[in-house]
Formats: C-alpha cells, sequence, structure tokens
C-alpha cells in the first residue's frame, strides 16, 4: 500500500482513537488506555506523512472537546486528568511533527563505501 493511499485510514483511525480518548480520560484506566493506544500506533507507523495524518487525526476530537460546548461545560476539564490527556496528545503531535522529514528516502549508498570511514593520508 503507498504511503499516500493510507493517509485517509491514518486520519480515521486517528481520529476515532482520539474521540474515544476524549470521551474516557476522566476514568484512569482510560486516560492510560488512549496515551499508550496512541504512543504505540504513532511508533508503528512509518515516520513521514501517515504518522503526521495519524496524529492530526487525533488532535481533531481532543481539540474540540477543549473547547466550550454549546451548552456550556467541557468535555475535557482543566484538571490532572484533563491536563494529561491535553499534555499527551501535544507530545503525540510534537512527535509526529519531528519525524515528518525523517520520512523522506535518502540517496542511496554508493556501493563501495560499505559504512568503512577513510581518511587522507
Amino acid at each position: 500500500m503507498r504511503p499516500l493511499a493510507a493517509v485517509p485510514a491514518a486520519l480515521l483511525v486517528g481520529a476515532v482513537s482520539g474521540a474515544a480518548g476524549t470521551l474516557l480520560h476522566q476514568q484512569w484506566w482510560g486516560l492510560s488506555l488512549a496515551m499508550v493506544t496512541g504512543l504505540v500506533v504513532l511508533a508503528w507507523l512509518p515516520p513521514g506523512v501517515v504518522r503526521l495524518a495519524f496524529a492530526l487525526g487525533w488532535w481533531v476530537p481532543v481539540a474540540r472537546g477543549a473547547l466550550e460546548r454549546p451548552a456550556g461545560g467541557f468535555l475535557i476539564s482543566a484538571d490532572t486528568a484533563g491536563w494529561s490527556f491535553l499534555a499527551g496528545s501535544a507530545v503525540l503531535l510534537l512527535a509526529a511533527l519531528a519525524t515528518v522529514a525523517s520520512g523522506r528516502r535518502r540517496p542511496a549508498d554508493r556501493s563501495g563505501d560499505h559504512g568503512v570511514r577513510r581518511t587522507a593520508t
């Protein structure tokens, strides 16, 4: 599967995961499960656009949950669990952003090098 074809799937999985974490983060097991799952999926995905799509998909429902609802109140409250979830979600997004460049293709190694460093004599 080409990386660009996986972007919509990564966005969807990230959005569903972020929404589930937003709804369950008040329970200690929900917060733990959401953060561990997010980190494992982020580490499992290849660096680059797909990883960034997952993190952006995750961040959308989390950011929406931190905004005030029309009826008043928040899905993510300003308590320890809420701030921990927001901080963990920010770490996910920053980790994905930091590894975007490492997903680019590197130039092919020269066939004669084999990792040996040569010095001028």
